[in-house]
């Protein structure tokens, strides 16, 4: 039986459209835009990795999400040791 990989993105989007519409209440606020830019571009990573690498699965939701929205970069690369590292419940 083949196993279907599926990626739930409405979740992200919420919270994604949650953070501008606390960044617009909030006024000029620099750490919340690097959050979400952080977090947009850890999820395009995460995506692009998983589709390139049949053994790293690493899931994408809620709390993968706020660790690269967080940790950025190196969030994504702790992700990734972890899912190795046989992590896998999320």
């Amino acid at each position: 039986m083949a196993k279907t990989k599926v990626i739930v993105v409405g979740p992200v989007l919420v919270l994604i459209l949650l953070l501008f519409v606390i960044l617009i209440a909030l006024g000029n606020s620099n750490w919340l835009i690097g959050l979400v830019v952080n977090g947009i571009v850890g999820i395009i990573i995460l995506i692009i990795i998983n589709a390139l690498f049949k053994s790293i699965e690493v899931p994408i939701n809620i709390w993968t999400f706020l660790i690269a929205a967080i940790g950025g970069i190196l969030g994504v690369l702790l992700l990734i040791v972890l899912n190795l590292a046989g992590v896998k419940d999320w």
